[in-house]
């Protein structure tokens, strides 16, 4: 019998559980090494399109902005529909064929961008991306917390996200380079077979069982919808310069992108390695708004400081407030919630941030088409704005009155495995 004791003090994990840990336990393991490295990997490929998709659609499909952000925007319809059933499908068979199997549909969506002459074409193509991405996410997300010690599982998750954040920030590099150097075809079979990598790096991963007797969570739990509105709002200014900046660098004669991104992704990465127990030390609540806050200025700058080096400081600025927002309101989501739902209570969480990709992308290129790109990214800083509104008014007092609870509850349950 496995005893957790439930409290709010300093040094709980992200939802109050205080553990002791054996010094010998450790986090880093060659088992963990593997999965960073698929990790990075896969969305090395998926990042590589950031500054390319955009033209792709505009220049070689003689697309409009508003088609640019259907396209680009697209994948996380699928990975909205899909990821609370790859949460299933994981806790029932195991990560690992989850990440294996997500690789693998994601380097078929870049194969698909070779037949790929029509907007619908492409849809498809970034639909199949978009169910890649949410397997190998939750994948790789629920396989590093059950590999951590249990008073480690917050920062097993943070070093994954930092995983994924290296390959975001290093993709684009490789895709400008071999557009550069070759066509979109060998853009698409080299980033097809980066993405196929990372599934045989996975294939090393050692064989987890899965729990196929386990009684199915709930597909929505609602301990998740008041923390994802909130990010859902917060994170709709940096989607909307990621979506158009390639487009706009234009404007101010800034041609390679890639750079813009490597900055943007690095900076989310550094940020979180740097400010990781911010939430702990000074409240998931106060994080979260300074957070915002970093976010609308980002929005400010990229949308008055019409030259190349503003988009490089507001890449920045952007990053480090994105940074902090999931992981500030991560213990918020899960607080309270049985162990048996935490899994539930984390995908329900995350859909609103497929969510907020998928209508950005969309929405605003209307906008953009109508008003322009700095005008939309300054819009995009008042939904930052209506995120503090929620924080503060909805999300905010449920926090106090959940804190308010007596401190320390014993719950016990029989060790898995």
């Amino acid at each position: 019998m496995r005893v957790r004791v439930r409290c709010r003090s300093t040094g709980s994990d992200q939802d109050g559980v205080m553990t002791s840990r054996p010094a010998s336990e450790r986090l880093f393991s060659r088992e963990f090494a593997i999965l960073a490295v698929s990790t990075s990997l896969f969305f090395g490929g998926m990042g590589a399109l950031n500054p390319l998709l955009a033209k792709f659609v505009v220049d070689e499909l003689h697309g409009s902005d508003a088609m640019a952000g259907v396209v680009v925007g697209s994948f996380a319809v699928s990975s909205l529909v899909l990821r609370s059933w790859c949460g299933r499908f994981g806790d029932r068979r195991g990560a690992r064929p989850l990440i294996i199997g997500g690789c693998v549909v994601g380097a078929l969506g870049m194969l698909v961008f070779v037949l790929a002459s029509t907007i619908p074409v492409a849809i498809v193509a970034r639909l199949l991306q978009g169910a890649g991405q949410a397997a190998v996410m939750t994948g790789s997300t629920v396989l590093a917390i059950d590999m951590a010690p249990l008073s480690r599982r917050g920062e097993a998750a943070s070093y994954i996200l930092v995983a994924f954040h290296l390959g975001l920030g290093l993709g684009p590099l490789l895709g400008e380079s071999v557009l550069d150097r070759s066509s979109w075809d060998g853009v698409w079979y080299t980033l097809g077979a980066l993405t196929l990598a990372a599934g045989a790096v996975a294939m090393f991963l050692p064989r987890r069982p899965g729990h196929p007797d386990a009684a199915p969570s709930p597909l929505i739990n609602r301990r998740g919808v008041a923390p994802g509105t909130v990010v859902a709002l917060g994170m709709v200014p940096f989607v909307a310069f990621s979506t158009f900046v390639p487009l706009y660098g234009r404007e101010v004669g800034l041609e390679e992108i890639g750079p813009v991104f490597v900055v943007g992704s690095l900076g989310i990465a550094l940020s979180r390695v740097a400010f990781g127990k911010a939430p702990d030390l000074y409240g998931p609540i106060r994080t979260c708004t300074v957070a915002i806050i970093v976010t609308v200025i980002g929005s400010v700058v990229v949308s008055t400081w019409s030259a190349s080096t503003g988009i490089f400081v507001a890449a920045a600025i952007l990053a480090g407030g994105m940074a902090m927002q999931t992981p500030s309101l991560i213990p918020v989501a899960v607080h309270g919630v049985p162990t048996s739902e935490r899994s539930s209570a984390m995908a329900t969480f995350t859909m609103f941030i497929d969510l907020s990709a998928a209508l950005t992308g969309p929405v605003f290129g209307l906008l953009a088409g109508g008003v322009g790109y700095q005008v939309t990214f300054l819009v995009g800083g008042f939904f930052a704005v209506a995120a503090l509104v929620v924080l503060h008014v909805d999300l905010a007092p449920r926090w106090r009155d959940a804190s308010a609870l007596p401190p320390t509850t014993l719950t016990a349950r029989p060790a898995s495995g």
